[in-house]
């Protein structure tokens, strides 16, 4: 077993805790082929999302319709999003700004970010306890 290098670490646990979790496979494949490659981009990203005036949830919509915008599977970031506050109905609205920047089959991809926070938006309401209802 290999000793990762304390930068290495820090990468991880950012990745982690950014997105819900879990750090991107890509980034262990950045890791093992491209390990100044993997410095870079953490460097990039946090100092577009940590440093910066948005919110979170603001930086994840835009990162949606981005994504929708780009033809590439928005969901992991709907998901953020709803997990930072946003609902399905502003999911929706993000990936409908594609509508006419980017067009219909941009549209169409951005729903499967739509799916993904209507999805998590109901385990999240089923995981909370209900109100009112006394606890034995």
């Amino acid at each position: 077993m290999t000793r990762r290098h304390p930068l290495h670490k820090e990468i991880y646990a950012y990745f982690e805790s950014d997105m819900n979790g879990r750090a991107p496979a890509s980034i262990a494949m950045l890791e093992r082929y491209s390990a100044g490659a993997m410095e870079g981009f953490y460097r990039l990203r946090r100092a577009t999302t940590v440093e910066s005036s948005l919110s979170k949830k603001v930086r994840e919509l835009i990162i949606v319709a981005v994504e929708a915008a780009l033809k590439r599977d928005p969901s992991g970031h709907a998901r953020i999003a709803v997990a930072a506050g946003a609902s399905p109905q502003e999911i929706h609205d993000a990936v409908a700004l594609v509508l006419w920047l980017a067009g219909m089959p941009a549209y169409h991809h951005g729903m499967l970010a739509v799916a993904a926070a209507e999805e998590h938006a109901a385990r999240s309401r089923a995981r909370r306890p209900k109100r009112g209802r006394a606890r034995r």
